[in-house]
């Protein structure tokens, strides 16, 4: 110790920049490590999501081949076995729907009689699980891994029966999977190169990965692997597993149907862990060159500081001590010395560390009441925060329940006029067969229309969800058609008009949220209409009238809602787009279909929602880029 305190005090100001230095070399060590952990928990978030990814479009997959299905097995032309006409229709659903890798109808015997894909020979599916499990349970029923015996593809196979009026099985409807689109998941997810996802069937084979599919596709699941998920443990775990022997973060989910107690799909996704890594340590990286550096630099400015600053100055005051020594008496030196130049500083340091002592007590002080006051504030913007988010999470539940009471009026009316047609039909002895199926086909069709609404409105509020291009004229064409019925039961003119000149017109975006927010100003153009004219019948009697146009608007397309309706007075404008604000009579409306459309356009879309209006009417434009 005396020697270290003998030392110049050039060497005690460099040892005590590198002393100073431990600490940031340790936050930088802790900052590595923090990172890591960070990427950790990036990898096993970004491999979750890309199974729910997958999930949630084979589970609208799914939903929507068990629809299609349903309207396969009513068509009278499948009934009859037309199979000419059937081929053809089958081939422009495969044509439109590149998912399905085939659709096929057999007889009750599982002989083929009609396919998407051309065939010569005749192909058997009565040994097939689907097949079989669509003939057992008589409901739309999940297969397992198949190689498709027309397409020659490898896929995952779905069945429906057909059944007479005698509620016998004459036949099945086999809708075969096609994998390859999921890839398009992967790219947009923006994951680290080398992800990958594999999809098992119930017996744990392998139907698609896509990494090397060819050479996966059939294959078994490693057996530890398939154990794990089968039983639900583990549901993230870190597995060498894949067509490499690089380390991943895996994770993993499961699809069944409603009817069927086990799964019928196994998704594994992996994210390779050198990918996932690479950025943190490329940032430690570039921390610790930085920090070497800085100490670099500091070091030479302490040496040059400290031969200044401090050992000039000493050298002065020990000449002044030599000359005390020769009997000056004009100078004075208080202390003992210590040794070195530290021994003529002693009474300094002594009174400095005195007086920092005291402004020492003063700090802590004042750093406690400082660190009181903080306490309380932060406690009282807690309260603020948790207050605010239970506020956002009703509001968020009420617009979702008023958005669906306001989609459910026109199918409950429907569903309820369905009911009176039958009961109409049963009285005047016209019921038949035909009309009924046609009457459960409408009941049917509304039902889904209304399962469909919550899904969306489900989809709405989760930020999981899948941006797409999808064609506007289609969209625009499938609102009109929700709700032609009941603008022609109130003998209101709906007009729907295609201003491009032809040409598709394709937007980017959430294709149910794009046709909520047109129906939500359709929906309101008729009430607007029916406030002014009254309403007519379906023979006429009003003079209300809507337009519904898309039409191009340089690099945009736009969708107008034009009605004749009363207009919305001048002082409602600026309020019309506010969360829960309307100008219709208590109990006609909840003030949030023009907030969410408002919302939907601009927020989601990245478009613009404007209107005009005046006592004759109001005009409501959506704008958006699309291209062809």
């Amino acid at each position: 110790m005396k020697r270290l305190i003998r030392l110049p005090l050039r060497a005690h100001l460099m040892l005590m920049a590198l002393l100073l230095s431990l600490p940031a070399l340790a936050l930088i060590a802790d900052s590595g490590f923090d990172k890591r952990e960070d990427a950790l928990d990036n990898g096993i978030l970004e491999s979750k999501m890309l199974v729910n990814s997958i999930l949630s479009e084979q589970y609208n997959l799914t939903g929507d081949a068990e629809q299609l299905v349903t309207v396969l097995a009513l068509l009278p032309n499948v009934r009859q076995h037309n199979a000419a006409a059937v081929n053809t229709i089958l081939a422009n659903i495969l044509q439109i729907n590149r998912q399905y890798s085939n659709i096929v109808i057999s007889n009750g015997r599982g002989e083929v009689w009609a396919s998407a894909l051309p065939f010569s020979d005749e192909v058997s599916i009565r040994d097939s699980v689907v097949f079989q499990k669509a003939l057992s349970t008589r409901r739309f029923s999940s297969g397992e891994y198949l190689v498709g015996r027309i397409s020659g593809r490898a896929n995952l196979g779905f069945g429906y029966p057909i059944l007479n009026t005698k509620k016998e099985v004459i036949g099945v409807i086999a809708v075969n999977v096609d994998f390859d689109h999921l890839n398009g998941l992967l790219l947009q997810s923006g994951l680290p190169k080398g992800s990958q996802f594999t999809l098992a069937d119930r017996n744990g084979v392998i139907i698609y990965r896509n990494l090397d599919p060819g050479k996966a596709a059939g294959s078994s699941l490693q057996e530890s692997v398939f154990r794990r998920m089968a039983d639900g443990s583990g549901k993230v775990t870190f597995l060498d597993f894949g067509v490499t022997e690089r380390r991943r973060i895996n994770s993993f989910g499961t699809l069944h149907l409603k009817a069927e107690k086990s799964p019928y799909l196994y998704v594994l996704a992996g994210i390779p862990m050198d990918e996932t890594l690479a950025r943190a340590h490329s940032a430690l990286i570039l921390q610790v060159g930085l920090f070497s550096s800085i100490l670099l630099i500091a070091l030479i400015l302490v040496a040059l500081i400290g031969k200044f600053c401090f050992v000039n100055q000493i050298d002065r005051l020990q000449a002044a001590s030599e000359r005390l020594a020769r009997g000056e008496l004009g100078v004075r030196v208080c202390g003992p010395t210590m040794g070195g130049e530290l021994g003529a500083l002693a009474r300094t340091f002594d009174e400095m560390a005195h007086q920092l002592a005291l402004r020492e007590s003063e700090l802590n002080q004042l750093n406690q009441g400082l660190e009181l006051k903080v306490k309380e504030e932060t406690e009282r913007r807690l309260q603020q925060e948790r207050l605010l988010a239970r506020h956002a999470r009703l509001a968020a539940i009420g617009e979702m329940i008023g958005a669906i009471a306001h989609q459910w009026r026109q199918p409950l009316a429907t569903l309820g006029a369905t009911v009176q047609s039958i009961r109409m039909a049963w009285e005047r002895r016209i019921l038949d067969t035909g009309f009924l199926e046609r009457a459960e086909a409408d009941a049917q069709k509304q039902l889904y229309y209304m399962s469909d609404t919550i899904e969306d409105f489900r989809n709405f509020f989760s930020p999981e969800k899948v941006m797409e291009r999808f064609e506007a004229w289609e969209k625009i064409g499938e609102v009109a058609q929700l709700v032609a019925a009941q603008f022609a039961s109130a003998g209101i003119r709906l007009q729907v008009v295609d201003a491009t000149s032809g040409g598709k017109l394709t937007v980017n975006g959430y294709q149910n949220e794009f046709k909520q927010s047109v129906l939500n100003l359709v929906s309101n153009a008729f009430d607007a209409v029916v406030a002014r004219h009254g309403r007519g019948d379906a023979r006429g009697g009003s003079a209300g009238r809507v337009v519904l146009s898309l039409e191009r608007a340089g690099d945009n397309l736009a969708i107008e809602v034009r009605d004749n309706g009363c207009g919305i007075p001048a002082e409602f404008a600026e309020r019309v787009y506010e969360p829960y604000f309307t100008s219709k009579p208590e109990g006609k409306g909840t003030g949030i279909g023009l907030y969410m459309s408002k919302l939907i356009v601009e927020e989601s879309m990245g478009g613009r929602l404007s209107f005009t209006s005046s006592p004759e009417g109001t005009v409501f434009r959506i704008e958006t880029r699309g291209g062809r």
